[in-house]
């Protein structure tokens, strides 16, 4: 039996998250720039699958997540056996702590629903 390679898992809040850049970015800069960056943050996404102590511990904040910059955002998941799980993609100018604190009881629900889904596959 051979072992996947490790992969990222989207919360509904965090696959949210990448349809509003999207959009915000083609409104912005149109739509080749907006691909190019989506598609920079997934890159970040799968590097970090590979690799989850590249982020930062938030362990002294509302909730511990490790965090990674992919371009000017954010993103905030949790490591596990399998890869990562994204809880949410958040632009650096945003109050990231107050954010995470409020969507809190949420995330972690989801979050330990998807390991429970995922690690029985």
């Amino acid at each position: 039996m051979s072992q996947s390679s490790p992969a990222y898992f989207l919360t509904r809040r965090a696959a949210s998250d990448l349809r509003n850049i999207h959009r915000y970015s083609i409104d912005q800069w149109g739509d080749k720039r907006a691909d190019k960056y989506v598609n920079d943050i997934i890159k970040t996404l799968q590097k970090t699958s590979k690799n989850p102590e590249h982020g930062g511990l938030r362990q002294y904040r509302s909730l511990p997540f490790l965090m990674v910059l992919a371009e000017q955002h954010f993103v905030i998941y949790r490591a596990f056996e399998k890869g990562i799980i994204v809880a949410t993609v958040l632009h650096g100018r945003r109050n990231i702590e107050a954010i995470i604190r409020d969507m809190a009881p949420a995330l972690e629900s989801e979050i330990n629903d998807i390991e429970k889904r995922i690690g029985k596959k």
